[in-house]
C-alpha cells in the first residue's frame, strides 16, 4: 500500500524550521519549558518528539506549524505544505460519508472508479462508501485520512503524527506502519511506541 503521488517540492536537506531560544506561555504563566528551546528540522528528516504529559509537545508541534507564535525567541519556518494528523482525526469532516470525503479532497481529479479504487485499497469496500464518516472507528478514520493523503497529486512536505498508534488495533497499526515508511517527506511523530517508531526508521528523538 503505497502513496500514489509525486514527492514533494522541497529539496532533502533544505532546512525548513529554525527555533533559537524560543519558549511559551499559556495565560498567566510565564513560560512552559524550564529551558528555551533550540530545534532545527531539515527536510527528510523523520524525527520523534517525546516528552511526558503535560511537557509540551503539542504546543511544540503548534509552534512548528506556525498556529502559534512563541512569547520569546525566533522561529524560521519555510513555506511548505504541511498536514497534521491529531489523535482524533479532526481534518475528518463527520457530516460527510466516506466517499464524499475522498472527493473532497480529490486534487488529482481522479475520475470516480479511481476513487473507490483508492477506497478500497484502504479496506472501504462498497457497503462502506455510504457509511457516515461520524460512525468511523479510530482505525478507519486514520486509513480514510491516509486514503484523502493518496488523492492528493503532490505529497505534503511535512505530516505530523500525534500519538497515530493510539486505539489502533494491529492490522490498522501494519497499514500506518506501511504508508509511513513509503512517504519521502519529512515526518515528526509524538509517540512513545517504540516498536512503531523503530518500524518507521526514526532518525532521532528530540525529548522536553
Amino acid at each position: 500500500m503505497k502513496f500514489n503521488f509525486e514527492s514533494s517540492g522541497l529539496h532533502k536537506g533544505k532546512k525548513l524550521f529554525i527555533a533559537d531560544q524560543i519558549n511559551y506561555g499559556y495565560e498567566q504563566q510565564e513560560y512552559l519549558w524550564k529551558e528555551n528551546i533550540n530545534l532545527q528540522i531539515v527536510s527528510g528528516e523523520r524525527i520523534a518528539i517525546q516528552g511526558p504529559n503535560g511537557s509540551g509537545k503539542t504546543t511544540l508541534i503548534k509552534l512548528i506549524l506556525g498556529t502559534l507564535e512563541p512569547k520569546t525567541g525566533q522561529l524560521f519556518r519555510a513555506t511548505g505544505k504541511s498536514v497534521y494528523i491529531d489523535q482524533n482525526y479532526a481534518l475528518i469532516n463527520a457530516d460527510l460519508n466516506v466517499y464524499e470525503q475522498a472527493q473532497l479532497f480529490n486534487a488529482a481529479s481522479l475520475h470516480e472508479h479511481q476513487i473507490k479504487t483508492n477506497l478500497n485499497r484502504y479496506l472501504f469496500t462498497k457497503n462502506d462508501w455510504d457509511k457516515s464518516c461520524a460512525v468511523l472507528s479510530g482505525g478507519e478514520r486514520m486509513r480514510l485520512m491516509l486514503c484523502r493523503l493518496s488523492l492528493s497529486n503532490q505529497a505534503p512536505d511535512m505530516i505530523v503524527l500525534d500519538e497515530p498508534t493510539n486505539n489502533l488495533d494491529i492490522r490498522n497499526i501494519e497499514i500506518l506502519t506501511e504508508v509511513i515508511k513509503d512517504y519521502q517527506g519529512t515526518l515528526l511523530v509524538v509517540s512513545h511506541d517504540i516498536v512503531f517508531l523503530e518500524q518507521i526508521n526514526i532518525d532521532r528523538a528530540f525529548q522536553l
